[in-house]
């Protein structure tokens, strides 16, 4: 008896050990390069492509749907380039886009995160596994989950979503140009809808459930009220929505427990959303709404977390503006990246040793330092002459700026030649706005630019831009 409860305890062990193993499994440190962004709206899809044309990885979590609550538009008509296209559609292009400039998407649910502490820890569940959970520990983030408009929950609203039923009259209203709808709210969000509205739709009635509107654009509203073509149902309360089953051709209104039909094409909710910020309440700053906190350019009030799109706007909720976001966030994300990363590397120490100088005196020898597999960064005149002294074998020079895209792109390449190269070439790096000298000596006109030095410092052959640079330093491996 004694022997089978140690045997059972032995085993109790073990097996907790190879659950904490599996755990532990699941674990995935990212990369520096890497940036986890939440969310598959045109905001994270547009992200991700400017990201990923900066030379980062980003890994999108999308959840069940990719392409966010965009794909439930059923005709598209103000989006740039495409004078029509469903909602389905142009996330698909988006998403393939994505993929082919080389974003990662993981099909996973978000389920908790923390952002105290660098790395950021990241943690998401099988969509159709809860048992199976995954975390990432990432240095950068973007949050793009997007909101959900509020809805009226009565009879007929799921079953005519996006066939009669919306939450966007900017979206969706030029679908209903010479037609019968109605706006439901009282707020400044139903105002602005029913007047743009009244510039498409034959008629416009607008359906506030108390007796008085509750928005701030009094002098706007009062311009409604003399449009012949809208009319303000006070007291009133949709409890119905019927159609045909194809589209929507009347709704049940109640006023004063009095019930009537009244024939509409369309109806638009204008009674507010809801931010999907549950899972980041007390980990990032929110307004009084559940909005998060950002700057014009996305970012938030932690360093590395961005927010873009909807999560974001309590105002305008466009997905033209989402993406604009997204692209804003991406450049300023990138360009941190890129600044920290450059910082880092000039302040490390340039290591020569004294075995190394003893070396170098030797005809033909290389020296330590010519074997470095880093880029070396460049941090003034000095340095630079004493890079082309010390070496014996040949050096290129990248010319950079930081405000530079196609730079910032080139830099994660020229660090993997940095390493396949190795003992074999040199890599420098210039920024030429601090080491103006260099590049007035060169002659840099364009960025990114690369050199091909001797041994006295004497320009050889010039290459500009990623391509040019790229297939040169690949004729070299």
């Amino acid at each position: 008896m004694k022997n089978s409860i140690v045997f059972k305890s032995f085993m109790a062990v073990i097996i907790a050990s190879l659950n904490m193993t599996a755990l532990r499994a699941n674990v995935e440190r990212l990369d520096p390069q890497s940036v986890v962004v939440i969310g598959s709206g045109v905001g994270a899809l547009t992200t991700s492509i400017f990201l990923a044309r900066s030379g980062l990885r980003p890994i999108i979590i999308s959840g069940k749907n990719v392409g966010g609550a965009l794909t439930q538009s059923s005709m598209i008509q103000n989006w740039p380039g495409e004078y029509e296209i469903s909602g389905v559609d142009l996330t698909k292009k988006m998403q393939d886009q994505a993929i082919k400039n080389g974003v990662e998407f993981r099909e996973l649910e978000v389920v908790n995160v923390d952002f105290s502490k660098r790395p950021f820890s990241i943690k998401t569940e099988e969509l159709y596994d809860k048992n199976k959970t995954n975390e990432f520990l990432v240095d950068y983030c973007v949050i793009a989950t997007g909101s959900e408009p509020n809805k009226l929950e009565v009879k007929g609203e799921s079953e005519y979503w996006t066939k009669g039923v919306y939450s966007c009259a900017v979206c969706d209203g030029a679908l209903y140009r010479g037609k019968t709808v109605a706006v439901v709210g009282g707020g400044d969000s139903a105002i602005l809808d029913a007047q743009y509205l009244s510039q498409i739709a034959k008629k416009v009635y607008v359906i506030v459930r108390k007796s008085d509107l509750k928005a701030n654009e009094k002098k706007r509203a009062q311009n409604l009220f003399s449009q012949n073509n809208v009319e303000f149902l006070f007291e009133t309360q949709v409890k119905e929505i019927k159609g045909n089953q194809d589209f929507v051709t009347n709704i049940v209104l109640e006023k004063k427990s009095s019930f009537s039909i009244l024939d509409v094409d369309a109806v638009f909710l204008a009674i507010g959303s809801k931010p999907n910020t549950e899972l980041f309440e007390y980990k990032v700053p929110l307004d009084n709404n559940g909005y998060i906190v950002k700057d014009q350019n996305g970012k938030t009030s932690i360093d590395g977390v961005y927010a873009v799109g909807d999560v974001a706007d309590p105002f305008i909720k466009q997905a033209i503006t989402a993406s604009g976001d997204g692209a804003r966030a991406a450049i300023a994300l990138s360009e941190s990246l890129f600044q920290k990363k450059n910082a880092v590397q000039k302040d490390a120490p340039h290591t020569v040793t004294k075995s190394s100088l003893d070396m170098k005196k030797e005809k033909n020898v290389k020296t330590n330092s010519d074997f470095c597999d880093q880029v070396v960064y460049i941090k003034d005149y000095n340095q630079f002459l004493q890079e082309i002294n010390n070496s014996k074998i040949p050096i290129v020079v990248d010319f950079y700026a930081s405000w530079c895209g196609p730079c910032r792109h080139l830099s994660p390449k020229l660090d993997s030649y940095a390493k396949q190269l190795k003992g074999k070439v040199k890599i420098l790096k210039v920024d030429v706005q601090q080491n103006s000298q260099l590049a007035d000596r060169y002659k840099i006109r364009s960025m990114p630019t690369l050199i091909v030095l001797t041994k006295e410092g004497k320009e050889e052959e010039r290459w500009l831009g990623v391509g040019e640079i790229v297939q040169y330093l690949e004729s070299l491996r």
